[in-house]
């Protein structure tokens, strides 16, 4: 069954409709305008950056940067970042080389140097890192840190990059190796394939300096050094000059494709053009040449590498004149008594390969020079 509906009852309907419809839609704006502002709200709350204060509250939790190697002078401090909690412990290994304390004027750790030798010193804190020490009994020397092939933990070896990184931390000394290319031009290089230390083949000797400058000897090691080039003998003097270094070893792997008596001699015009020839030692792991290589070059200081000190051999360096001698460690460990008999006849003794910082003080006599892998920043 329907019901009739007349004219005044469907306009009243009509309009009701209407009515309703208006209200829908504008309830349905309100809801609208209400969930757009929450969701602008929520947005707006994603988006604030709240690390700054984790950052910075993280930060302040980390230890500031402080050296993990670091060489004084006797009598000298050095005083560390502030940041170290005062907590941090004291005591120094072995006692008697280094001491730290804590200045309560600037609320930072002071390391003293007191004997020459080497010491490390332990925060004793998570995530605060040994600091290992280095006491010179004189300036910048004894021991005099040489840094071996520049700074290989830092940079790669033999390149300028290594150099500029040991004259930035201050190292007295630097050492090198040298090779010669086929057009008879001194450079750094230790092997004589350069595949381990470039992105090339074959032997130096047999290329030309400009077909090795093409290369990369670089980016082996690290990316930010892609490009780095093979340094000349020449362009090496140069920056040592520049830096100040005053200890420069040459240790010549090879005189090939030259005789020996034309290779001396354009080391020895390299050295004199840097007016480094009080300060460069040119040194070979045989005794005979480097005695060759003073004869030729008046007024050469010369380095003998060694791997073992026996009797006779020690007469051998005294009778050869040699200046100064880098011996390995445990050849230098096991023979005080050859070692001291170089030290009287006035040969300056120097250690390589050494398998510990702390292991040095076993070497007796006291080294006056070390060759070391090790980033030692050299405060005076």
């Amino acid at each position: 069954m329907r019901f009739p509906i007349d004219s005044d009852t469907s306009a009243l309907a009509a309009v009701h409709a209407r009515s309703i419809g208006c209200l829908v839609r504008f309830a349905n704006s309100r809801v609208w305008l209400v969930v757009s502002m929450v969701s602008a709200l929520c947005v707006t709350i994603a988006c604030l950056d709240f690390s700054g204060a984790e950052s910075e509250s993280a930060h302040a939790s980390q230890p500031p940067p402080y050296p993990a190697y670091l060489a004084i002078q006797a009598g000298t401090t050095y005083t560390l970042p502030r940041g170290l909690p005062g907590n941090a412990g004291r005591l120094t290994e072995p006692p008697g080389t280094a001491q730290v304390t804590l200045s309560l004027a600037d609320s930072a750790f002071v390391i003293s140097g007191v004997g020459a030798g080497f010491a490390q010193w332990d925060p004793g804190l998570d995530g605060y890192h040994t600091v290992w020490i280095a006491v010179m009994g004189e300036h910048r020397a004894i021991p005099a840190l040489v840094g071996h092939h520049g700074v290989p933990t830092l940079a790669p070896e033999n390149t300028l990059a290594g150099v500029r990184a040991a004259c930035q931390l201050g190292l007295p000394g630097v050492e090198v190796d040298v090779r010669y290319t086929a057009d008879s031009i001194p450079v750094l290089l230790h092997d004589r394939d350069i595949r381990r230390t470039s992105n090339g083949a074959g032997n130096v000797d047999e290329m030309s300096l400009r077909e090795l400058q093409q290369l990369d000897f670089g980016s082996w090691f690290a990316a930010q050094y892609a490009h780095e080039p093979i340094p000349t003998v020449d362009a090496f003097l140069q920056a040592s000059a520049n830096c100040g270094f005053d200890l420069v070893q040459l240790d010549i792997k090879s005189f090939a494709p030259l005789g020996a008596d034309s290779a001396f001699v354009r080391l020895g015009r390299a050295i004199n053009s840097a007016g480094l020839s009080d300060r460069v030692e040119i040194g070979s792991f045989d005794p005979n040449i480097v005695k060759y290589g003073a004869a030729l070059i008046p007024g050469l200081r010369t380095l003998v590498f060694a791997n073992a000190m026996t009797s006779g051999y020690v007469d051998l360096l005294i009778q050869n004149h040699i200046g100064a001698v880098g011996i390995r460690y445990d050849a230098y460990l096991g023979s005080p008594q050859n070692v001291a008999r170089l030290d009287s006849a006035g040969i300056s003794v120097g250690v390589w390969a050494p398998p510990g910082v702390l292991d040095l003080n076993a070497l007796r006599p006291a080294p006056h020079f070390v060759t070391t892998d090790w980033p030692w920043q050299v405060v005076m």
